[in-house]
């Protein structure tokens, strides 16, 4: 350790000329207030003085925690204290191997470690020794990280490569930026935008970013994980063409599938405030193993942004948002496909909203829900809304609203005569009439008439695949019924055949009502005796509950004079007649139920007494002292002792009388006015 040690640190002396060790520095705020050599061993970090490191610092404690050294690893351990050892904002629970140059927070002191030149030169020297072997490993690691072995896809701000990594030996997809573009400050800021939106939208059905960094040429790029499957657009373009292979694997349940992954996704990045604006079929990638993945964020924005800047005059590659559309440069390949819009327009028709093409409305997520509503039209349809045509016609068709129904498009031919597609991937070759209504509201000109929310959208596809109707459709009640008979097609013959078995027996059944009918004559007559009777006893019975209401008091008396003449038996039959006559008076209970308790504890039913007195407390919570009856009932069913004469307790309660039947007046004390005091008084537990 180093012997400069500054005022709050000390330590034990190290020893001399240590050969290999890590440079400690503590700080206390920005003042360093030491800076320690340590050789490998155990440390003991705290305010103490025994300590090998200590730091008199507030919020560090005796003993802190443990620093330990050996074999190249530091690993630091939290000793229980109040303040804690902190990496990173996160609370060390377990020993935690540090790496060098990492911020250690112990209470308000600060701990920063890295090893000296001579440790560096001998851990790097027993890397290499040849007898261990590493030599091999370490020019692996060292090599160039990534293979490039092919072209994948061309976006407008990039290139998708297909690349190996090298040190890990997997095959990954690696965009950069076309060439010219790393000399644009904005079009690098995208790309690098774009790739860590696209990481930190960490979700199933997003693509994962793996790595974000500069080539040895200085040129920038980021590697996705590479999936080998094919995108929707063409699996579209192969059902439409009727490939049996793909219409056998992709019906319109599977392809329903796939959107709702694409939804969740698409909900997941709107939970995050990011709308996509390039959603597409050619951007969602379904892998061989059934995965589906939205690709290229790269004209993703958060919704919290400012708008894009304004364009500078005369320099088209910084043109950003305008309220001219004229100016909008659209530019079409050869295949007849709408490349990615650079410039006013931001999208490819016909997968933009009409937001989107009217420049200068402000975007939201439910832009995102109209591509969606359009990228569902094409699933039903095996068609987008709009043939290829002149860009700036596709644009003020979608402005308008000018879009043909997708009950007309699938009856109508191609502009150059090709009849429509076959649609054998739907159920009886025709749209459901559920998912063209959810199509008809995801796609609605005004963006208050949409779903506002992606899972609104799914909760419609999720009620039609159920055989219910979407909330869009707003089926009537013959359609109701009929998606019922749908869903419930077994039962609705089962149903049908016992309506046509029930009109068979229906007249063979008549002939055994009329003699029925006979018999529930008569048995309505013995029914009505019966009731008589019912009727003769219940009127006995009140007469009884009447005569026991009226002699309650009487036999409460009688049971309490049977108690004093440790008649308990008689005493607890003779209670048990007056509680039936006070049942709807609570406070008369707990008397008769005192009286009761007391029969109970004098015949050794301790556990039945007990219960009594537990209604009496529940009743009038400071009649009896609970805790002490709980105790002594305690102590008599453990030992079976009583005292001859009783608990003092046993005596509350009792009204004072003479002969059964000459009763005292009620309010008489039982026991002396000091004791009555305490019982009556509430207890402390």
């Amino acid at each position: 350790m180093n012997p400069t040690q500054p005022p709050g640190l000390s330590g034990q002396a190290p020893p001399p000329e240590v050969p290999f060790g890590v440079d400690l520095s503590f700080f206390a705020g920005a003042e360093c207030v030491g800076r320690f050599h340590v050789p490998p061993g155990t440390y003991l970090i705290g305010s103490d003085p025994s300590c090998h490191l200590c730091l008199a610092l507030e919020n560090v404690e005796r003993m802190h925690a443990r620093l330990s050294f050996y074999g190249h690893r530091l690993v630091i351990e939290d000793l229980e204290s109040a303040g804690g050892v902190f990496i990173g904002g996160v609370r060390l629970m377990l020993p935690t191997p540090v790496q060098s140059g990492t911020e250690v927070h112990l209470g308000s002191a600060r701990m920063r470690f890295h090893f000296d030149q001579a440790s560096l030169a001998r851990i790097n020297s027993d890397l290499a020794d040849p007898v261990l072997g590493l030599q091999v490993v370490r020019e692996e690691l060292t090599q160039e990280l990534y293979q490039v072995t092919g072209k994948l896809a061309e976006g407008g701000m990039g290139v998708v490569l297909k690349a190996r990594d090298q040190r890990v030996q997997r095959a990954v997809a690696m965009k950069v930026l076309h060439s010219g573009h790393e000399f644009s400050a904005d079009k690098l800021m995208r790309f690098v935008g774009e790739a860590q939106l696209t990481g930190q939208l960490e979700h199933p059905n997003i693509v994962p970013v793996y790595q974000l960094g500069l080539l040895a040429d200085g040129q920038v790029f980021y590697t996705m994980k590479y999936v080998r499957g094919r995108t929707l657009e063409d699996v579209l373009e192969k059902v439409r063409l009727g490939d049996p292979d793909t219409c056998k694997q992709y019906p319109l349940s599977a392809l329903l599938t796939v959107f709702m992954k694409v939804a969740d996704a698409l909900a997941f990045a709107h939970s995050r405030g990011v709308v996509h604006r390039d959603l597409k079929p050619a951007n969602l990638m379904i892998g061989a193993f059934g995965e589906v993945l939205i690709m290229d964020w790269g004209l993703a924005k958060r919704l919290a942004e400012e708008t894009e800047p304004t364009p500078e005059p005369n320099h088209p590659d910084k043109a950003g948002d305008s309220s001219e559309s004229a100016g909008a440069r659209l530019s079409i390949s050869s295949e007849g496909r709408f490349h990615t819009l650079h410039g006013l327009v931001v999208g490819t028709p016909p997968y933009i909203s009409p937001e989107q093409a009217a420049v200068g409305m402000p975007l939201d997520k439910r832009s995102d829900i109209y591509v969606m509503g359009v990228i569902l039209y094409e699933i039903l349809a095996l068609r987008p809304p709009l043939d290829f045509m002149d860009p700036h016609a596709a644009l003020e068709a979608i402005r308008k609203g000018a879009l043909l129904p997708l009950e007309e498009r699938i009856h109508l031919p191609d502009p150059d005569g090709t009849p429509p597609p076959k649609l054998t991937h739907c159920p009886g070759a025709k749209p459901p009439e559920g998912l063209v209504a959810i199509v008809q509201k995801a796609m609605q000109q005004d963006p208050s008439l949409r779903y506002q929310k992606v899972e609104d959208l799914q909760s419609d596809i999720v009620a039609f695949q159920n055989g219910f109707a979407p909330s869009a459709e707003r089926a009537g009640f013959l359609r109701q019924l009929q998606l019922l008979l749908g869903r419930r097609r077994r039962e609705a013959v089962l149903v049908g055949c016992f309506l046509v078995l029930s009109q068979l027996l229906l007249a063979y059944f008549l002939n055994w009502i009329a003699a029925d009918r006979k018999m529930l004559r008569l048995s309505e007559r013995t029914l009505a005796t019966k009731n008589l009777e019912l009727n003769t006893a219940n009127q006995r019975l009140e007469q009884i509950v009447y005569q026991l209401r009226n002699t309650a008091e009487r036999n409460y008396r009688d049971a309490a004079s049977l108690l004093q003449e440790k008649r308990s038996s008689h005493a607890l039959a003779q209670i048990n007649l007056a509680l039936v006559g006070v049942t709807d008076s609570p406070k008369m209970q707990a008397r008769y139920l005192i009286i009761r308790g007391h029969a109970n504890t004098q015949l050794g039913f301790y556990t039945q007494a007990l219960e009594d007195y537990r209604q009496v407390a529940a009743i009038e919570t400071a009649i009896l002292p609970l805790s002490d009856i709980e105790k002594d009932l305690a102590q008599a069913l453990e030992n079976g002792f009583r005292p001859q004469e009783g608990w003092p307790w046993e005596k509350m309660g009792l009204p004072v009388a003479g002969p059964r039947g000459k009763n005292l007046p009620r309010n008489q004390p039982t026991v002396p006015p000091a004791d009555r005091q305490r019982f009556l008084e509430p207890q402390a537990n």
